[in-house]
């Protein structure tokens, strides 16, 4: 999708959800407590130190050296621009291409950012789809049949591709053959996917957390219990690569969901703008080794 067309996306969908909640949400956000945001910026460089790690495992999986500053430095950079950028991929396309610089072969450093970014985003799915598993006492949950479709597109997608590369016959080119070893060596290997599972699923719940924290700021009346599940399911939205850093997307799935659960709905868009906005705050030590370039 056209970079401008994300733009657009965000642009509009912020623009009709201010039109239709701006003074609810401009409410709730003068009385925001600002513990709980810290409390989430933490949270946020626990964050990015364990997925460098990751990258960093997946990395040594394919015969690759990196640094730990250097995967730190560049996962902040990667993230600041994620931020700014459509898309969300730019940036691990950057960190990517600049790690196979010091690399015996360029492909390795692609593959290990594009499969570490791949377990991340499979245990958020799996995140999400646990949702359907529970519910609050008394609150049915029934979502438009988008979500579902959505989700079940993406994890049979994936399985598709991965028992597709399994099954190609021997004529199958020598890229896709590479692209499969990797696989097999960074991710399905058994002694190394609950390693990128539990890596994978503990980021997930960062993102949770820090989402957690931006609900806690704006002091709600019900318990975690009632909106804790739904949080996963707006972080799924953001999956979609149709905006800009999920601006728009988040917004437009808390509207939809807290309603749902019975809550205000300014609630969950005002928690969703602090989260947009912790994670562009979050992302700024990225400045640093940019402008160290």
């Amino acid at each position: 999708m056209p970079r401008l067309i994300r733009l657009l996306i965000s642009l509009l969908m912020l623009g009709f959800i201010a039109e239709r909640f701006g003074a609810g949400v401009l409410e709730r956000l003068e009385q925001v407590d600002w513990r709980w945001l810290v409390a989430g910026l933490l949270i946020t460089v626990a964050q990015v130190l364990l997925s460098a790690w990751r990258w960093r495992f997946t990395a040594t999986r394919l015969g690759l050296s990196l640094r730990r500053g250097v995967a730190i430095r560049e996962y902040y950079l990667a993230t600041l621009i994620n931020q700014v950028l459509p898309g969300g991929v730019v940036g691990d396309a950057q960190r990517a291409w600049r790690h196979s610089h010091d690399a015996p072969r360029r492909g390795p450093a692609f593959q290990a950012v594009v499969i570490e970014r791949f377990s991340g985003q499979l245990a958020m799915v799996g995140l999400a789809l646990g949702v359907w598993g529970y519910w609050p006492p008394g609150k049915a949950l029934t979502l438009p049949d988008g979500w579902l479709s959505g989700a079940v597109a993406v994890i049979g997608g994936a399985g598709t591709i991965i028992v597709a590369l399994a099954l190609i016959s021997g004529r199958r080119p020598h890229w896709l053959i590479d692209w499969w070893q990797a696989l097999r060596y960074a991710l399905l290997a058994p002694r190394v996917l609950p390693v990128q599972l539990i890596a994978s699923i503990v980021v997930a719940i960062s993102y949770i957390g820090v989402y957690a924290c931006c609900v806690l700021s704006l002091g709600p009346e019900s318990s975690p219990g009632t909106w804790l599940p739904l949080i996963p399911l707006v972080l799924f939205a953001m999956l979609i690569p149709a905006s800009i850093a999920g601006w728009g997307l988040r917004e437009g799935a808390a509207a939809v969901l807290w309603p749902l659960a019975g809550l205000p709905v300014a609630e969950g868009v005002s928690a969703a703008v602090l989260y947009g906005a912790l994670s562009l705050v979050a992302s700024t030590p990225g400045l640093i080794t940019l402008l160290r370039r």
